[in-house]
């Protein structure tokens, strides 16, 4: 067993990120649209920290830069404002001796974890390095995130970060309590950037395991079987491998956790994973059993189970929302319906089906198609402009007028003409390094149908790109409710990493800001046809938003 405590830990968080990653639709895949390089080897996590009273700690910080894992594109809607340098101390930037000294203060705030069916480790963060008059850390590769802020602006946070932390009554806080009570700044971060989440990776501990026993871990760390649709307040059994459990299921508590504690340390998905929420609450997930409350049908119950392979579960639960399996009719109304789960490296699969079943609609009868993309995180542009030739009678397809690049350290692989003169500015792109416009290609045009898009605040990354697309050109009506706040502004996202020397996670730092043709209003993309997710639809087991835009088709068919 490798005891180096720095190369151990290390090790163990970078084993154990992929598990929450799987687990939560918090980090888009890659997506298109751009002529950025491809992305290197992702680079490995930090240490995480522990506790006891430390050296004197720096602030948060970046993780050391380098290039990322994911390579994602959205689209921009407004300029970004101009650069306000504040200083700040950032990894990349230190000496190996500085480096070590917040390795040596994370590692004493370092805490074990109590009551979990695996030995993991949880870091105690001392009250005084958290919110008050100190700066907050830095996103220093994104193009609009360091600039956001005015010094006003920045007090009023920390005030409110203060006060969290004052409400907890702690002298220092765990990962959890650093989440929510830093909740001000981080909830703004992702509101101007969707694609920004922090992520709360769960860390073995290194005396304990090895590589075997992780890969082990991840394969088979139970959770509940079944996926969960967040409406406000209310948690809904949305798909379920276990029988126990029913789509429509309303799930108050689990492991005697009610379901509001759990949201407090989450973003507001609509659609999630049990393990997901969990994961978020004091790693709640890391046990063998589940004690699961809900209402069925108005009526109170106590389901306990043993949960299911965690690996598996979520294997089987995407598999269920595959293209190919969410394909109907309903020759009554006059109407097809295609569910649209992601996008893909390769979309030549997708397309294929895509153009083939929309013809057999055709020869059907049909008049009317749903395209379904509520759970359409994002994914790859590969091959968008055939993509978007079946469904935009166009010659040309204009996409946007222009990119930027955040110039820096992180972003210097990608692209050759970034000098060191740039670092830190906000540049456009050379017209040869971005799409600005696209032929498309009238093989691929299938006429003769009307075609909505049911979209929802999951729709992002190179999915809202589509969706927009569609608008923008009129080739479909969006239906359901509007995208996140700047869903199309930034991309080309790379890991961010530790935010040293806490175990939060940057998930994805965005590089470029892209300025996509719109009709977003304010940066948000709102539907042609409003159709608000209610809770009260959902338990009953239908899908509320479905059964209404098919009810408002018949309505436009006279059906």
């Amino acid at each position: 067993m490798d005891r180096n405590p720095l190369r151990q830990t290390l090790l163990l968080a970078a084993l154990f990120l992929p598990l929450l990653l799987a687990a939560a639709p918090d980090v888009p895949g890659p997506a298109g649209l751009s002529k950025a390089p491809e992305a290197t080897e992702a680079p490995k996590a930090p240490e995480a920290p522990e506790a006891t009273e430390a050296p004197k700690a720096p602030e948060a910080t970046e993780a050391p830069e380098a290039p990322g894992a994911y390579n994602s594109s959205g689209g921009p809607d407004s300029i970004n404002t101009p650069d306000r340098p504040q200083p700040a101390i950032r990894a990349a930037q230190l000496t190996g001796k500085e480096l070590d000294s917040i390795m040596q203060a994370g590692r004493s705030f370092e805490v074990r974890v109590p009551d979990r069916c695996y030995a993991i480790l949880d870091v105690n963060m001392p009250r005084s390095l958290v919110g008050g008059e100190r700066r907050l850390f830095r996103v220093s590769s994104h193009p609009g995130l360091d600039s956001l802020f005015t010094e006003a602006e920045m007090r009023q946070i920390r005030a409110e970060i203060d006060a969290r932390c004052d409400s907890l009554g702690k002298d220092s806080l765990l990962t959890s309590e650093l989440f929510w009570a830093m909740r001000p700044y981080l909830d703004r971060l992702h509101y101007e950037d969707p694609h920004y989440r922090i992520l709360i990776p769960t860390i073995a501990d290194p005396e304990v395991y090895t590589r075997r026993d992780l890969r082990r871990f991840e394969r088979t760390l139970p959770t509940p079987g079944f996926s969960l649709l967040q409406i406000n307040d209310t948690l809904v059994v949305d798909r379920s491998l276990d029988p126990a459990f029913r789509r429509g299921d309303q799930v108050t508590a689990i492991n005697g956790v009610p379901a509001a504690e759990y949201l407090k340390y989450g973003y507001d998905d609509r659609y999630t994973y049990p393990i997901t929420l969990m994961g978020r609450c004091f790693y709640s997930q890391v046990v063998d059993r589940f004690r699961i409350e809900l209402r069925r049908d108005g009526r109170p119950m106590v389901i306990e189970t043993p949960g299911m392979p965690n690996a598996r579960t979520l294997f089987l639960l995407t598999r269920a929302e595959e293209l190919d399996r969410n394909i109907r009719t309903w020759p009554e109304a006059g109407c097809g319906y295609i569910a649209i789960p992601e996008f893909f490296p390769n979309n030549n699969r997708l397309i294929r089906i895509l153009h083939r079943t929309l013809r057999d609609f055709r020869r059907q009868g049909l008049t009317d198609v749903i395209l379904d993309l509520r759970r359409n995180t994002g994914g790859n542009g590969h091959n968008f402009d055939r993509l978007l030739s079946i469904f935009i009678d166009k010659p040309v397809v204009e996409y946007c007028t222009g990119q930027w690049v955040k110039a820096s350290r992180r972003s210097m692989p990608y692209y050759d003409f970034l000098t060191e003169e740039m670092l830190g500015q906000t540049v456009p792109l050379p017209e040869g390094e971005f799409v600005r416009s696209f032929p498309t290609i009238p093989a691929m045009h299938v006429d003769g149908l009307r075609f909505y898009v049911l979209v929802g605040r999951d729709t992002g990354s190179i999915a809202a790109s589509f969706v927009n697309m569609l608008q923008y050109h009129g080739a479909a009506l969006l239906a359901g409710e509007p995208l996140r706040h700047n869903a199309l502004k930034y991309g080309e996202v790379v890991d961010g990493g530790l935010l040293l020397p806490t175990n939060l996670y940057q998930g994805a730092v965005s590089m470029v800001r892209i300025d996509e043709r719109t009709r977003a209003v304010d940066g948000v993309v709102q539907p042609d046809i409003p159709i608000p997710c209610i809770a009260a639809e959902y338990l009953s087991g239908r899908d509320g938003q479905l059964d209404r835009l098919l009810a408002i088709i018949r309505e436009r068919n006279g059906r």
